[in-house]
């Protein structure tokens, strides 16, 4: 099971609803990921970036630990983060 992190950008200008986003994401993966928000001192083996928009330059390297960053900008890259969380979680197993 992979341990993932979530983190929203701030909302300054969103383009798409990122609570159902993140809610597809979770409902699709929920066989192969958990997720929570991020704790200090914690190594995750991801850390998914829901930003409202493509102009956010975060990725939260100094903040949180973790092995791997997946980004969604955009209502239609929820499918291929679902695809790139499913595909680490197939790594993982190998």
């Amino acid at each position: 099971m992979l341990k993932a992190a979530i983190k929203f950008c701030g909302g300054c200008n969103p383009r798409y609803d990122r609570g159902a986003a993140y809610a597809t994401i979770v409902d699709a993966t929920r066989e192969v990921a958990t997720f929570s928000l991020p704790q200090p001192g914690i190594r995750y083996d991801l850390l998914l970036i829901i930003r409202g928009c493509t102009g956010c330059p975060y990725l939260y390297e100094e903040d949180i630990d973790a092995d791997r960053r997946i980004v969604c900008s955009d209502a239609s890259e929820i499918d291929d983060t679902i695809r790139q969380i499913l595909s680490m979680h197939t790594k993982e197993e190998d």
